[in-house]
C-alpha cells in the first residue's frame, strides 16, 4: 500500500512539474542561443503614434511544499518574452534589427533580475515551509527592481541610439549575467552555499 501511494504522489509531482514548464503560446524563454527575432514579435503594426517597438516580459514563480528539499530552484522561477503581449512597427524596416537588439537587451536585464530571483529564493529557501509568502514579496521586488532598472537603460540609452552608453549596458549586462551564471534556468546541478 505504501509503495502504491508513493508511486501516485511521485507520479502527481513529476505531471505537476512538467506542465507548468510549458511554454504557452508566443512564449519565448530566456536563451543565450535564441535570440528575438522579428516572428517573435505577434503584433505588427505601422502605427505612428505607438513606440516602434515594445516587448512585455514575464518573471514568473511557482512552488511546491517540498521545493525547499531540491539541490536548487532554478526551475521554479522562468525569464519569459510574451510576444502575444509585444509590437514592432514594420514600417521602418532599417531600424528594425537594431530595435530587435535593444530589445534583447532588455531581455537580457530580465534574465539578471531572475537569476537574483532564483539566487534569493535558494538563500531563503527553508522560509518556504513557513508558508508562500516569501515568493509574493521576493516577486514584488524583483520586478519593481527590474523596472527600474529598464527605464535607467532605455533613459541612458536613450532609447536604444545612445551607443556609447549601449556599450556600457552591455559590458554591464554580460558581467552580471556570468556573476549569476549558476543561477540560470538550465542549470540542475547542486550550488553550494558561499560564506
Amino acid at each position: 500500500m505504501k509503495k502504491i501511494f508513493l508511486v501516485v504522489i511521485v507520479s502527481i509531482t513529476c505531471l505537476n512539474y512538467s506542465f507548468s514548464q510549458e511554454l504557452q503560446d508566443g512564449e519565448k524563454r530566456w536563451s543565450t542561443d535564441k535570440k528575438l527575432a522579428l516572428n517573435d514579435f505577434k503584433i505588427k503594426t505601422s502605427d505612428n503614434n505607438n513606440q516602434n517597438v515594445y516587448s512585455q516580459f514575464v518573471i514568473s514563480y511557482s512552488a511546491k511544499g517540498f521545493d525547499f528539499l531540491k539541490k536548487n530552484l532554478n526551475k521554479n522561477v522562468e525569464n519569459l518574452f510574451s510576444g502575444n503581449a509585444s509590437w514592432i512597427d514594420t514600417s521602418n524596416v532599417k531600424n528594425i534589427d537594431k530595435q530587435i537588439e535593444f530589445q534583447q537587451m532588455q531581455f537580457d536585464l530580465a534574465e539578471i533580475h531572475a537569476r537574483k530571483f532564483r539566487q534569493q529564493l535558494f538563500l531563503k529557501k527553508w522560509k518556504i515551509t513557513r508558508g508562500f509568502d516569501i515568493l509574493k514579496k521576493l516577486s514584488n521586488k524583483i520586478m519593481a527592481e527590474f523596472s527600474e532598472q529598464r527605464m535607467i537603460l532605455i533613459k541612458e540609452t536613450e532609447g536604444g541610439i545612445n551607443k556609447e552608453k549601449l556599450l556600457e549596458w552591455k559590458e554591464k549586462i554580460s558581467k552580471d549575467l556570468k556573476e549569476l551564471y549558476e543561477f540560470r534556468f538550465e542549470n540542475k546541478k547542486k550550488i553550494k552555499r558561499k560564506k
